[in-house]
Order: structure tokens, then C-alpha cells, then sequence
């Protein structure tokens, strides 16, 4: 590791993270596993079904002797082994490796009120088995499928943790502080996309306004109690949003803006901050995000930059617009053009990084000269005469709404009991070991939880 770049790296998204003008601007590369997979010459349906640390230590070269940012952060491709154990109708394998989305509806409109009932429990019991056929097995062989989905999963993470690790040792990458953060969900988001599908839900907006309400209203203290994670200013809660762009403004507003922001509000009051990605075009949206706590993360896909900056970047640290398309198709000019264009527009004043507007997948979404081109131009023109200036001087928790969640009851759910409850049915040998035994079921409770969700 070379310490005093990761120092530097790490200073620069410290400084855009909390509030301070930085060097230069930080640079956020949006390279996926798949890309490091192709690029490194790999089939990538069969790679996927031998994630290990090995094959990390075989593709990070290559792609970094010519990546150029200051960030890079790896995901699972989806686990190809724990889908076998599912037999998941929700993610799909294509002959190449892609993983597709079918459009699939789990959940029949006659079966609204016993989802609203209790969201999380009517998921588990029914919809997941839906979704996962490998579920809806006899109960051993369901338990069975179920264990090695885990087993696998567990695999998957410690290997993209090695990957990731290894990018910071041997790259001095910035990375974020582990353990902190995770995923923000979205209420009608969570209905439409692996539920109700987003063909019925654009219909049930119509036909059956008030259930879909009343479903929302049904899964905030879930989406609440999912916000509640470890808190660091260098952390973020992160959502990917999808079916905001597809709504006409005054059912953006009704059905998803108004939970959403208070999600987000709710999250802030206890330290956090939000990383949002913008699907699509917001642009009719951003009066409403105004709204959003001082320092809130979004990268956008589409969309006018200035519009954004005009109105967002005081407030919000932004990043995105640039397309990834032109860094395949374009010339070389081009692509700098483009950057220098961006650039002057959203680099003053700070609050601002620079990203594709999409991540990289394949091998071929990307002309390595005219990547290599740009984020060369990025990190020499890029500097700030007044790094270590303040954004903004209105404090942050004076643009945090408070208490919202006092308006929503406590998250429950029969299939997480609390160990005060648990040891009722079975007690300690001994109170000597009441705080020992606490500690291991909490954490083995956590562990299961992620993948029960």
C-alpha cells in the first residue's frame, strides 16, 4: 500500500462527505465484478460458479493497471450457486451469465390485506416460497435448500471481501468503514418490484389507490427498522430507486415521495446519511428534493447537470450525468469534451464527484482510451482554490425533520423474538451466563436476518 495516496484518497472523500471543499475532485470508478471477470479474459457463467479468493487474485490486475479512481467497490454478481439452491423465479440466468429480472407477480390483488397485515411475516411465509421454488419443498428439504443458499451466500461475501480488501492493500483505494450503513428500502418499491410487479402496481395506483396506501403506510415500520443501521459520517444507507420516473408527479408525491423522504428524515436523526441512486430522469423531482437532509448522497442517470446544481448543490453531494455510452462509441475528443463540459458545471463550490451515470458490466461497455482519457483530464484539471472551505454554513440538523418516526409503531414480527422473550422457553442453566448467551443470540439473530429479508 502506498500510504500516503491512500491518505490522500481518503482525505478527499472525507473532505465530500462532510461538508469541506477537497483537493481536487474524487473520482468514483463503476467497475462491476462481471466487468473484472470479462476483462480478465473469463467466461463469466462459469466464473460465477467459482467466486473464491483465487479468482479475485487473477482479475483485479488486469483492469487495475488502468483504472484511474480514487473508489472502487465490488459486489456480489448474484451468487449463481445460492439461485441453484432457490430455483429463483425473480432472478434469472441467461446462457451467457447475465441475470435478468423477469417481470414475475407474487402477490394476487385478492391477497392485499393479508400483506398489509404484517408485511415482513406474510413475505417469509408465502411470497418467498413463490419467488423461490426451492422454498416451496417439504419443510426438511425446503430447510435443507434454504441452508445451502446460506452456506453459499457466506462463501460468496467472504470472497468479495477478500476482492475488496485486496483493491485497498494493493491499489490505496478509499474505502468506506466496514460494518456501517446498508440497504434503505423503499415502501411501494418493495411492493411493486418482487410483489405486485410493475405492471400491476401501475394499475392498482388507478383502480385500487387506497390499498396501495395502506400497504405503504403497512411496510414503513419495517423499512424504519431496516434504516436503523450503524452509524459512521463516512457511511451511507443506500437505495436504489426505480419506480419514481414512472410515475406521473402527483402519484410520485402520493405514493412514494412522501414515506420515502420521511425514511430518509428518519435515518438522518439518528446520524445517518442517505446514498440514493436517481433511475432514470428526476428532473421533475427536484423541487421535491430540496427537501432532503444537508449532506444526502445521489448520483443521477439522467437529466439536465446544471438544473440539479442550481437547485441541489449546496445541499447534496452529487454525482452521475456522465454517460457511459459515450466512453464506448465516442472518440477520444469527444469523451474529454463531455468531461470538461460536466465538469464546469458541476465541480464549483464542491459537493460533487465524478461517476458514470451507469456501472460498468460488460467488457465491451467500455473503450479503455477514452476512459483512460478522461479520468486523466479529471484528476490534472480538477483542483479547488479554496479546498478546506465549507460547503455550506447552515448546519445539517437544522434541515433534518424530527421525530417522524414517532407517527409509525415499533417494527415486530413473530419470526424475530428478542432474547428476553426467547429465554422464557428456554432459561439459563445459570444467571452467570445470561449476558453470554445474549450476546451470541443477538449476533447469530442478526445473521439470520439478512437472509430472511
Amino acid at each position: 500500500m502506498d500510504k500516503e495516496l491512500k491518505a490522500y484518497r481518503d482525505k478527499l472523500f472525507t473532505d465530500l462527505y462532510t461538508n469541506v471543499i477537497p483537493d481536487r475532485v474524487p473520482i468514483q470508478d463503476t467497475f462491476t465484478l462481471e466487468y473484472f471477470i470479462e476483462y480478465a479474459g473469463k467466461d463469466l457463467l462459469e466464473a460465477q460458479y467459482t467466486i473464491d479468493k483465487a479468482l479475485f487474485d487473477e482479475i483485479i490486475p488486469p483492469v487495475m493497471e488502468f483504472a484511474r479512481g480514487d473508489s472502487l467497490s465490488l459486489a456480489s454478481a448474484r451468487n449463481a450457486p445460492g439461485l441453484m439452491f432457490q430455483r429463483s423465479i425473480t432472478n434469472v440466468m441467461g446462457k451467457t451469465g447475465t441475470i435478468q429480472h423477469p417481470e414475475v407477480s407474487v402477490l394476487p390483488e385478492d391477497e392485499y390485506d393479508k400483506y398489509i397485515e404484517s408485511p415482513y411475516d406474510y413475505s417469509l411465509a408465502v411470497l418467498d416460497r413463490r419467488k423461490n421454488l426451492g422454498y416451496d419443498e417439504d419443510p426438511v428439504t425446503a430447510a435443507m435448500n434454504r441452508l445451502k443458499y446460506v452456506f453459499s451466500q457466506m462463501d460468496d461475501s467472504a470472497a468479495v471481501a477478500y476482492g475488496n480488501a485486496k483493491l485497498v492493500e494493493d491499489y490505496s483505494l478509499f474505502s468506506g468503514p466496514k460494518g456501517c450503513g446498508g440497504r434503505q428500502p423503499v415502501p411501494l418499491d418493495t411492493l411493486a418490484d418482487m410483489n405486485r410487479g410493475f405492471s400491476n402496481i401501475t394499475k392498482d395506483i388507478k383502480r385500487c389507490p387506497q390499498k396501495v396506501l395502506d400497504a405503504i403506510e403497512a411496510l414503513m415500520p419495517y423499512c424504519i427498522y431496516k434504516g436503523r443501521t450503524k452509524v459512521h459520517p463516512l457511511s451511507a444507507n443506500s437505495t436504489m430507486t426505480h419506480m419514481a420516473a414512472f410515475l406521473r408527479t402527483s402519484e410520485f408525491e402520493k405514493f412514494y415521495w412522501d414515506s420515502f423522504c420521511k425514511l430518509v428524515h428518519i435515518s438522518a436523526e439518528t446520524g445517518q446519511h442517505q446514498l440514493m441512486f436517481c433511475e432514470h430522469d428526476w428532473t421533475r423531482f427536484v423541487d421535491h428534493m430540496q427537501d432532503l437532509p444537508q449532506g444526502t448522497r445521489i448520483f443521477m442517470e439522467y437529466g439536465d447537470p446544471k438544473y440539479f446544481k442550481d437547485k441541489l448543490g449546496k445541499n447534496c453531494v452529487l454525482g452521475g450525468f456522465y454517460p457511459l455510452t459515450l466512453l464506448k462509441n465516442g472518440t477520444k475528443e469527444q469523451c474529454v469534451d463531455k468531461a470538461k463540459e460536466l465538469l464546469d458545471i458541476m465541480a464549483p463550490g464542491g459537493n460533487y464527484y465524478f461517476r458514470t451515470d451507469k456501472s460498468t458490466i460488460g467488457a465491451g461497455d467500455l473503450n479503455v482510451e477514452n476512459y483512460t482519457a478522461v479520468m486523466d483530464y479529471v484528476l490534472e484539471n480538477t483542483k479547488y482554490p479554496n479546498a478546506g472551505e465549507p460547503v455550506t454554513t447552515v448546519p445539517r440538523e437544522d434541515t433534518i425533520r424530527k421525530g417522524l418516526a414517532e407517527g409509525y409503531p415499533e417494527f415486530k414480527s413473530k419470526y424475530i423474538v428478542s432474547f428476553d422473550d426467547y429465554i422464557k422457553q428456554f432459561p439459563p442453566v445459570d444467571e452467570r451466563v445470561t449476558e453470554l448467551m445474549r450476546a451470541r443470540y443477538e449476533k447469530y439473530s442478526r445473521m439470520a436476518e439478512a437472509y430472511f429479508n
